[in-house]
């Protein structure tokens, strides 16, 4: 059944990064610098709520120490960038709980505004204890809520494959998985 969750948890990220990036323009070249946050880090993109949607919700106090470990590493390659000055996922405020394609220009922008942002990162990161990788999808946002560009990568586990994909002494190679899933998609998209 957690298969079947995973799956359905990637397509559902593939749909939202199909359907927006026909909107981008496909660079972060021109946010050299400038001030970003991201919206969100989590399977659907969106600040992780009190109660999840159960599609995405981890089903042990085990895979939600996966899941963070995962987001520790999506942030620290956003960190990383040399595109933009992130500011950390902790000192957002008035982050949207739940956005669509009709809020989330208007929340994108409003967030922007309290923020005090140039750019807005929504991230898309699902972790795959079948497969072992972590797939990650950027949509980045300019300060009046326009996407500027969008993509997708994904990276596996350094071999040998993990014994126990949830333990404890897994955690640090879900967090560099991530790093790097998050660093090949902002290389596609010049970040």
């Amino acid at each position: 059944m957690k298969t079947l969750h995973q799956h359905l948890s990637l397509l559902a990220c593939l749909l939202a990064m199909a359907a927006l990036s026909s909107c981008t323009e496909g660079s972060l070249s021109r946010l050299r610098n400038v001030r970003t946050g991201a919206i969100g880090i989590s399977p659907n993109g969106e600040f992780p709520s009190d109660h999840p949607t159960r599609l995405f919700k981890p089903e042990s106090a085990e895979e939600l120490r996966v899941h963070q470990a995962v987001q520790r590493g999506v942030e620290r390659a956003l960190d990383d960038s040399p595109a933009f000055h992130y500011i950390p996922f902790a000192k957002m405020q008035q982050v949207p709980h739940h956005l669509n394609p009709f809020n989330e220009r208007s929340e994108v922008k409003k967030f922007a505004a309290v923020n005090r942002l140039e750019a807005v990162v929504r991230v898309w990161v699902t972790p795959s204890f079948s497969h072992q990788s972590v797939t990650v999808g950027l949509l980045a946002h300019g300060r009046s809520g326009k996407p500027v560009s969008s993509d997708l990568a994904t990276a596996h586990v350094p071999s040998p494959p993990l014994k126990n994909p949830t333990a404890r002494a897994s955690l640090p190679t879900w967090e560099k998985t991530a790093y790097e899933a998050t660093k090949k998609a902002l290389a596609k998209v010049r970040g």
